[in-house]
């Protein structure tokens, strides 16, 4: 010992490593920091005895889930703001099979706010993952539903709105969406460790870099579909398919406090289309109830904090925040009032380990918002 107090990374890694050991997850991923970049880091692994231990050095990468869709739709909303696309336009002049009852007035904005009406998943979910299906066929299912309700006048949850979207957005482009994502987005924030799909000619390569999800249990009979499988991690599914590392989420977060600009000062995505991806795009749409325009508000792909629902990301965030959970018990959160942003990625499935995650939230926002000044207010 020698005497002198911890300091102040130590002791949060510390109480980090601690909760985790409560927990029942086995891995974990941890980045956090402000504006400036990243200031904590934590890579977590639980042994065969139940004592825990962290690293500081490794190459795992993780299956983000849901994180995917909201970096998906600022390619959508970037196109609109080079004006290839209006964001209430309807998708059916794109997509084959929109043009008929009530799929004619989904838009662009309905499916990025979820208030489409089509569904989170298809009936024929598993089935059509069980025949490896293609994503163009996943679109042409989700042409055949009816929607649970009239376009804009109801607030649901919606995978397929966001299988709808990127199709379109890969006709517009005329380019694959793994692609345009490395080109526009991966490559110039150097998230080397990202990918939208793992691509085949690479998977042997990283295979031994992917952390296993733990499955739920509609998934443990499906070793050839499930979370783990060559066909799933190589699909690319724009609503979940997105493969990454807490230190290339904190790329991104560090970037969009930054207003789009990239550390060496390029803009890489426009401050117009983070402004509008993160304001309250739902408050206008007069079809919803109040309490999905004002009190679940969503922005263009992103969500924000819900304090008082299961889901909040945290209780010691603004109410400017907004991020995003994954099923395969992810989340990432950015808080531009106080210019703080968290990662927590583990292979737990959200419905266990969201309370863990929540906790490790709480803690991180606590330390890393008592040590970071407020901005001036205007």
């Amino acid at each position: 010992m020698n005497g002198q107090p911890d300091s102040i990374e130590s002791r949060l890694t510390r109480d980090l490593t601690t909760i985790l050991a409560g927990s029942s997850v086995q891995f974990a991923d941890i980045a956090a920091g402000t504006a400036a970049g990243r200031s904590l880091h934590v890579e977590y692994s639980a042994t065969e005895m139940g004592a825990a231990g962290t690293q500081t050095d490794s190459s795992r990468r993780y299956l983000i889930a849901s994180i995917t869709k909201p970096i998906v739709g600022m390619l959508a909303v970037q196109l609109a703001s080079a004006g290839r696309l209006s964001l209430n336009e309807p998708v059916r002049e794109f997509v084959e099979g929109f043009n008929r009852g009530p799929l004619r007035a989904i838009t662009f904005r309905h499916m990025l706010t979820h208030t489409s009406g089509l569904p989170d998943m298809l009936l024929n979910n598993n089935e059509l993952r069980a025949r490896h299906a293609s994503l163009a066929e996943f679109v042409s299912e989700t042409a055949r539903v009816t929607p649970e309700f009239p376009a804009g006048t109801g607030c649901r949850y919606s995978s397929m709105g966001f299988a709808v979207l990127a199709d379109v957005i890969a006709k517009i482009t005329q380019t694959p969406l793994p692609e345009l994502l490395q080109q526009d987005l991966f490559g110039p924030l150097r998230m080397q460790d990202s990918w939208l799909g793992i691509p085949s000619g690479k998977f042997e390569e990283l295979e031994p870099t992917l952390v296993p999800c733990e499955l739920p249990i509609w998934q443990q009979q499906a070793p050839d579909w499930n979370w783990n499988s060559r066909y799933w991690r190589g699909l690319g599914a724009p609503w979940g398919g997105m493969t990454s590392t807490a230190n290339d989420l904190g790329h991104l977060a560090v970037c969009m406090l930054n207003q789009g600009t990239s550390p060496d000062h390029q803009t890489i995505i426009h401050p117009l289309v983070i402004s509008s991806s993160t304001q309250n795009q739902t408050c206008h749409m007069s079809g919803l109830t109040e309490s999905d325009r004002l009190h679940r508000p969503w922005g263009l792909g992103w969500r924000f904090n819900w304090p008082d629902h299961a889901t909040c990301f945290s209780d010691f965030v603004s109410s400017e925040t907004y991020g995003h959970w994954g099923a395969t018990g992810t989340l990432m959160w950015i808080d531009p009032k106080t210019q703080i942003w968290c990662v927590i990625l583990t292979n737990q499935p959200y419905e266990a380990s969201q309370t863990v995650i929540q906790r490790l939230s709480n803690r991180i926002a606590s330390e890393v918002r008592a040590k970071t000044p407020e901005p001036p207010s205007n």
